[in-house]
C-alpha cells in the first residue's frame, strides 16, 4: 500500500498516486462553513466546497450523548464503523441536504472517496447559560445558593423560594436605582433570601393554593402576598422545585487529529484537520425542573 503524509493546518491539498496520474484535491473548505444535523445516536458534522470543485468532508457520530448542553472538549475515537470520516468529490454541486435527508440520496454521483480508517475527532463546546434575570453574575462562578444544581447566573430562582429572582430584585434595582430588595431588612437580600418577610415561614411554604408560585397568594384582602407579610404565618410544606427556564447559545468547533483517510489502495494521513466551526448550534430557551 502506497502512503502519503500530510502535516497541514487547514487548507491542504491531497495527492494521491494512481497508476501514475496524479489526483488533485483541494481541501478548500472555510472554516466557519460547517453544518450539522442530526442527534443521540446520529449525529452528523459537514463542510461543503462547491466553489471549485464539488466536495465534502463529513463526520458521522453515533454515540448516545446529548452534545452542545456543556463547556468543553469531547474526543471521539474514529473506527470506521460506528464514528466515521468521509472524504467526497461529487460530480454536480452537494446541498446540506444530502446530509441531512431521511432518505439517503442517490445524487450527485460520488466520483472520488476516502473513508475514514482512524483517528481522534475533538469536539469543542462552548456552552454559555444566561437566566436573563437582570443582574449581571459570573459565569465562571461556581455559586449555587439553593443547591438545586443550577448555579446562580443560570438559576432564574437563585433561593430555590419558587419566587423568581427577577421578581425579588425589584423593579427600581432592575432600572439602575438602588439596590436588591431587602423585605425584612436581616441583609440579605430577598432573592438570595428563603424567609423574605422574616416570619419564620419558608417563601416556599407560603404557597395556600400549592400551585409552586407564593406570588398569588394573598389571605387577608391586603395587596401584599403572604410570603411578603410578616402578620401571616400560614404553612403549607410544599417541597418541589417550579420548573426553571434560562437561555442556552453553543458554539462548537471541530478538529481531527491523526487521520488515516482510505480509498482501496490509496492511504492519506493528515495529523490534523479543522473540520469546521458554527456558532448557535443552539440557541434557544431550555426549561428543566431541578430536584429537590
Amino acid at each position: 500500500m502506497r502512503k502519503l503524509f500530510f502535516i497541514p493546518i487547514f487548507l491542504a491539498l491531497f495527492f494521491s498516486c494512481n497508476d501514475g496520474d496524479i489526483i488533485i484535491t483541494d481541501f478548500n473548505f472555510e472554516p466557519e462553513n460547517l453544518g450539522n444535523c442530526g442527534g443521540p445516536g446520529a449525529y452528523v458534522f459537514f463542510n461543503i466546497n462547491n466553489s471549485s470543485t464539488a466536495e465534502s468532508i463529513s463526520l458521522s457520530l453515533e454515540t448516545n450523548e446529548l452534545l452542545f448542553l456543556e463547556s468543553g472538549i469531547q474526543e471521539f475515537v474514529l473506527n470506521g464503523t460506528s464514528n466515521t470520516v468521509n472524504y467526497r468529490k461529487y460530480g454536480a454541486d452537494v446541498t446540506s441536504d444530502y446530509f441531512c435527508s431521511p432518505i439517503p440520496p442517490t445524487e450527485p454521483n460520488v466520483v472520488i472517496e476516502y473513508l475514514g480508517e482512524s483517528g481522534i475527532a475533538k469536539l469543542t463546546t462552548e456552552a454559555i447559560k444566561d437566566d436573563e434575570d437582570g443582574k449581571e453574575e459570573d459565569p465562571m462562578s461556581d455559586l449555587d445558593t439553593d443547591g438545586d444544581g443550577l448555579l446562580n447566573y443560570f438559576d432564574e430562582d437563585d433561593d430555590g423560594d419558587n419566587v423568581p429572582t427577577v421578581i425579588e430584585l425589584g423593579s427600581d434595582f432592575l432600572n439602575g436605582n438602588g439596590d436588591p430588595l431587602d423585605t425584612d431588612n436581616d441583609g440579605i437580600p430577598d432573592y438570595l433570601d428563603d424567609d423574605d418577610d422574616g416570619d419564620g415561614i419558608l417563601t416556599r411554604y407560603e404557597d395556600a393554593n400549592g400551585d409552586l408560585d407564593p406570588t398569588n397568594d394573598i389571605t387577608d384582602g391586603n395587596i401584599i402576598p403572604d410570603f411578603l407579610n410578616e402578620n401571616v404565618v400560614n404553612s403549607n410544606i410544599i417541597d418541589q422545585y417550579r420548573v426553571h427556564s434560562f437561555k442556552l447559545v453553543s458554539n462548537i468547533s471541530l478538529l481531527i487529529s491523526n487521520l488515516v483517510l482510505v480509498s482501496g489502495n490509496e492511504e492519506i494521513i493528515q495529523e490534523t484537520m479543522i473540520l469546521g466551526s458554527k456558532n448557535d448550534v443552539i440557541n434557544a430557551i431550555l426549561s428543566i425542573t431541578p430536584d429537590f
